[in-house]
């Protein structure tokens, strides 16, 4: 039985993650542990998208805790190598249509685990929640040491979604999209980007 799912779609690049996809589900009651084939055939379709001749890595851990509170967790984790772009798409900021389609695919992935794995929704977040969770996804995911003092540099919340970009003197900044798949705030986008691809348009 599962009571969490936890999912981590990485590309990487030179300095490690550079496009990452989180999904966080909690279950409202224990649901059964899916055969490892059907997470990897929701995700199949981003594979896909990918040009790699060395393929991808897929993780795949179950995680119980005993006691008193029981509980037992689903991470799967894929990284992937970070699409190269060719010379006429290297404009910081720009989405290529492979980016674009990786996004989609990523999203219909998430939309089948999130049906495949009913749980109550957890409302959508204000504007406080969103910047302490895209604060705390940077720290976690792309092991950002100052991530807890990053400055907002432009945020724009739309239809449950929040865009959130932080600015950090060392390393460039970082875009997170927290609500990214329908609003569901247990769907995280965040990417890290250089520096001439942050504003600082809104100060925190």
């Amino acid at each position: 039985m599962v009571d969490d799912v936890h999912v981590v779609v990485a590309f990487e690049g030179r300095q490690g993650p550079e496009d990452v996809y989180l999904l966080d589900l909690h279950l409202d009651r224990p649901g059964r542990a899916r055969d490892e084939s059907a997470y990897l055939a929701a995700l199949s379709p981003v594979v896909a998208l990918v040009d790699s001749r060395e393929g991808c890595v897929v993780r795949i851990g179950r995680e119980h805790h005993l006691g008193n509170r029981r509980r037992s967790a689903v991470d799967l984790s894929v990284s992937l190598p970070t699409p190269m772009l060719r010379a006429d798409e290297t404009d910081p900021g720009e989405r290529t249509e492979q980016q674009e389609a990786i996004e989609a695919a990523v999203a219909a992935a998430f939309r089948t685990f999130i049906a495949d794995n009913p749980a109550p929704w957890p409302g959508e977040l204000g504007r406080d929640a969103a910047v302490s969770t895209a604060r705390r996804r940077v720290a976690e995911v792309l092991a950002e040491p100052g991530a807890p003092t990053l400055s907002v540099a432009a945020e724009e919340h739309v239809e449950g979604q929040w865009s959130i970009r932080l600015a950090s003197p060392a390393s460039g900044g970082f875009e997170v999209n927290v609500g990214f798949v329908d609003g569901h705030p247990g769907t995280t986008h965040l990417r890290r980007l250089g520096t001439g691809e942050v504003v600082d348009s809104v100060g925190d």
